[in-house]
């Protein structure tokens, strides 16, 4: 039975669900899009929709910005649309005349199609496999290619060790890992022979995916554990798909923002479903934590929205892409950090570790 205080604290919506990232508290990072917890655990992105005047096909092509054709528009396929960052990355593209895939829990969170955007349900249920494949079929079929890949929806499990239990830290896996991976896997049938016969290679990049990951895939904080392991994991993923896709001219780009200014800390994250009292002063702290942090992330979602579009047009663009400065401090104690316990161990346990 859940103690008063945190019955109180999710009822206020809190924790729920919408842009994700780690409670840092310091270094603060974030990431994703999503809205509701189910009973089992699934959140995939149910927030505002989209605004139909910014959506509208006439008004989008007339925002074209000067020096851009609609011959140099792209084609975009974004979890999550229908909120936080996902949101503002599709209302960004749209004005910039690119055309836009949508996906959200519920179509009825997103506008209606028009010439540039398509809105499509996609649920990331004991079905996901088979929805990620029609999506894609239908993406094909509206727009006949895909430029960019936008993992982005998801939900962030908080919580300590002790306080999770296996089939919470299971239910986050397959929406922030397995689903983005299987995003990956059947979107490269479709971009990997369109970029060759564009003559994609190492040296000339056709196709891009970005996912979503979060500083908290870069380094974990206290309360943070399974929702930065879910996010290693995403990282994992963008490293070896930058390698094995490279020479198809597809590049993957492993975003990790700061704390935006989205719902993360007001509807977007759920604690573990276990209460120890040993963790009790902890889980109120991190409640409060919380609590006094939504609305005061530093990150600006439009800003967000400006730099990935800004990647899409660059022929090198980065893999590792920090966004927000505090995820840069954060990284930069990492890395610090790491140095310095190699420095301090390569001694005794780099040479001396191999055979002579």
């Amino acid at each position: 039975m859940m103690q008063d205080s945190r019955r109180k604290f999710l009822k206020t919506g809190l924790l729920g669900t919408a842009t994700f990232g780690t409670i840092m508290l310091g270094a603060n990072t974030q990431t994703v899009e999503s809205k509701r917890v189910e009973s089992n655990g699934i959140n995939i992105s149910e927030s505002k929709p989209l605004d139909s005047h910014k959506l509208d096909s006439k008004s989008t092509n007339s925002n074209t910005h000067k020096g851009e054709s609609m011959q140099d528009s792209q084609v975009w396929f974004i979890t999550g649309a229908s909120g936080g960052l996902g949101l503002e990355l599709a209302k960004y593209l749209l004005e910039r005349g690119d055309k836009v895939v949508g996906t959200s829990r519920k179509l009825s969170k997103l506008d209606k199609e028009s010439a540039n955007f398509l809105p499509l349900e996609l649920n990331f249920d004991k079905n996901m496999a088979k929805d990620i494949e029609s999506v894609l079929r239908a993406t094909h079929k509206k727009f006949g290619r895909i430029d960019n890949v936008v993992n982005n929806a998801g939900y962030g499990l908080l919580g300590f060790v002790e306080e999770v239990s296996k089939k919470a830290l299971r239910q986050q896996f397959e929406v922030n890992v397995f689903a983005p991976y299987l995003i990956a896997q059947n979107t490269l049938k479709i971009m990997r022979p369109q970029s060759l016969s564009q003559g994609g290679s190492s040296q000339n990049i056709k196709a891009r995916i970005y996912n979503l990951s979060s500083l908290a895939g870069f380094m974990a904080t206290s309360g943070s554990t399974p929702y930065s392991m879910s996010k290693f994991a995403l990282s994992a993923l963008s490293e070896g798909l930058a390698l094995e896709t490279k020479e198809f001219g597809i590049h993957t780009i492993n975003v990790m923002p700061a704390a935006f200014r989205t719902e993360f800390f007001g509807s977007s994250a759920q604690l573990g479903d276990i209460e120890l009292k040993e963790y009790e002063a902890n889980r109120q702290e991190l409640i409060q934590n919380i609590k006094n942090y939504n609305g005061k992330q530093e990150g600006n979602p439009k800003a967000f929205a400006k730099i990935i579009y800004e990647t899409s047009r660059m022929p090198k663009p980065p893999f590792n892409l920090f966004i927000g400065e505090n995820a840069y401090k954060g990284a930069e104690a990492k890395i610090a950090k790491v140095q310095e316990d190699m420095k301090a161990t390569r001694k005794y346990a780099g040479k001396p570790a191999d055979f002579s």
